[in-house]
């Protein structure tokens, strides 16, 4: 893939990696297999009309876990592609690559016991749950305007560490050596976090609209509720239950799903419904008509400061200021003043850092004064006699002072007044701001036109706040308490894939799973589909009918499950 994707920027391929199949255990193989047939029976029914067709448009087979390769050549058909990721990676990387129509595929797959539903993106939820759909030329317009609309909301300091706690949660859970008194650990360490109050940041408010459209999202047709949801299409348990009665079944509007928050590690009590995805679209542009990146102004630097977390003020003449919005000031009349930023900084023009100020290392704070526009129209010698003498008059009332040393251009209206000994004082004298050590970019700005999450220039931010952590690679599910079982699903495997017909080999298999997999009830349905087709009054298809009803009476957790796979034997 690498050539297909020199344009994607560098801070997004970090978390690109290579899918190998090898990891992948013969127990893996069987547990997409299982997903895909039940999943395909009941989607056929109970699913957006596109699904089935939307699985062949993307590349996914039923049989074996899908070459992420292959899906980005299908993909590509219709104008969208897919990578291989590692693992839980931070929503606004995901929705950084869903604004380049680029469907982003978590390698790993959940274990067996897991099978149901799994918090951890894996590839069946993002294969075989987000990808059927994008066929669907009016969500795939839905998906691209979210991508471009989130990858703007403000990140809020709470965001990011409620986004550590499920990390950690999830990958717990799917890693198949870890303890269960680790796995409760991280359980209480994330609900803990998740029942402080807070005030929801832009990105959680647009997370809530995700989790009740493309992740748990139900669309009315002829007259009944059906599934398109990744959440639901990936998840053979929930998906079964949520169209019964127990689930409350609600009409979608913007203000319900916003107002509504949700427990990623537990069934959902309620689903919304859509007429139809041009709604979707039409629902997201009034939310975003609200966002700080379209109002800009005090509004947005407001909800800057509460977030605590990297954003980017841009003023009118493009340039473009990323950091940390500790304070501002306004006059009179509520307009913006003087805007104070802290923590890691950038100065960029149209998503650009400036190559002229890439060295100049700006201080633990900074503080940017506005200016009415007859002051930033005058010329050159105007502006630097006022600064070296009684100082160059701001929007709130303050002066600036300094000497002058070069003026950069950035675009045509863009100009930077590069300062030593830079000062702000009060209409009282005090001393505002002052930077004696460093070069001071005075920036000549008269408002705020915009306020977004993260920094303009991604690629070259020095700690992009919204960026976390991310698992080094692509596991496998394999232990050393598997290693037997797995050769017998191999073995299994082989049988159904050799085209072999005659089941004395079968019945070796189930001698030996009774004594290394006593509990297993996924080989066992699939031993039970190669006896029904092969030998289907073998004394062994009883057994192992009997068996599984066992299973399913002693484990209620498998029960619908191990049900559903008999029905299609």
């Amino acid at each position: 893939m690498g050539a297909a994707f020199e344009a994607i920027p560098e801070h997004l391929q970090e978390y690109i990696t290579t899918q190998d199949p090898t990891l992948y255990t013969s127990i893996d193989q069987a547990v997409w297999r299982y997903v895909m047939r039940v999943s395909k029976a009941f989607f056929s029914k109970h699913a957006h009309p596109l699904y089935l067709q939307g699985l062949t448009a993307t590349g996914i087979p039923t049989e074996t876990i899908p070459s992420i390769e292959t899906m980005d050549h299908a993909l590509k058909k219709i104008g969208w592609r897919a990578v291989a990721i590692n693992g839980f990676i931070p929503p606004a990387i995901f929705l950084e690559f869903q604004s380049l129509k680029i469907l982003a595929i978590a390698c790993d797959i959940r274990k067996l016991e897991n099978l149901g539903y799994t918090p951890s993106p894996d590839i069946i939820h993002e294969a075989a749950g987000h990808a059927p759909i994008v066929a669907d030329p009016a969500y795939r317009a839905y998906l691209e305007a979210y991508g471009e609309v989130a990858r703007n909301a403000l990140i809020s300091k709470y965001d990011l560490e409620i986004y550590e706690a499920i990390f950690k949660l999830s990958e717990l859970k799917e890693n198949p050596h870890m303890s269960a008194e680790l796995i409760e650990y991280a359980q209480n360490d994330f609900e803990k976090i998740a029942a402080q109050e807070t005030i929801p940041s832009e990105a959680a408010l647009l997370a809530r609209m995700a989790w009740w459209t493309t992740e748990y999202g139900l669309i009315e047709m002829d007259g009944k509720p059906l599934v398109y949801g990744a959440g639901l299409l990936s998840s053979v348990s929930e998906s079964y239950l949520c169209l019964k009665g127990g689930v409350k079944k609600i009409p979608f509007s913007l203000e319900a799903t916003l107002k509504t928050s949700y427990d990623i590690t537990r069934p959902q009590p309620q689903l919304f419904v859509t007429k139809s995805f041009p709604e979707l679209t039409l629902a997201l542009d009034e939310f975003a008509n609200t966002m700080a990146f379209r109002r800009g102004g005090v509004y947005g630097l407001e909800l800057a400061k509460r977030a605590e977390n990297t954003a980017t003020v841009v003023f009118e003449n493009g340039i473009q200021v990323s950091g940390i919005v500790s304070d501002f000031q306004t006059d009179a009349e509520g307009a913006e003043t003087l805007i104070t930023l802290s923590g890691t900084k950038q100065i960029s023009f149209h998503d650009r850092a400036a190559d002229e100020l890439a060295n100049h290392v700006l201080g633990s704070k900074i503080s940017i004064p506005l200016f009415e526009r007859n002051v930033i129209s005058a010329s050159l010698g105007d502006l630097t006699r006022k600064l070296h003498g009684s100082g160059l008059h701001t929007k709130g009332g303050h002066r600036i002072l300094g000497r002058f040393k070069k003026e950069l251009a950035l675009g045509t209206h863009g100009k930077i007044l590069i300062l030593e000994n830079a000062k702000i004082v009060g209409d009282s004298g005090e001393i505002l701001f002052e930077e004696k050590t460093r070069p001071y970019p005075l920036i000549l700005a008269t408002k705020v036109t915009s306020v977004f999450g993260g920094a303009a220039d991604r690629a070259r931010f020095a700690a992009r706040g919204q960026h976390s952590k991310k698992v080094a690679s692509h596991k496998t599910n394999l232990t050393e308490e598997t290693i037997a079982l797995n050769e017998l699903y191999q073995r299994v495997r082989d049988f159904r894939e050799e085209g072999q017909t005659t089941t004395r080999l079968l019945e070796s298999i189930l001698h030996e799973l009774n004594k290394v997999g006593p509990n297993d009830w996924l080989l066992r349905l699939e031993l039970l589909e190669l006896f029904k087709l092969h030998n289907p009054n073998s004394v062994f298809t009883a057994q192992l009918r009997q068996k599984l009803n066992e299973l399913s009476q002693s484990h209620p957790q498998w029960a619908d499950m191990i049900d559903r796979g008999i029905e299609l034997v």
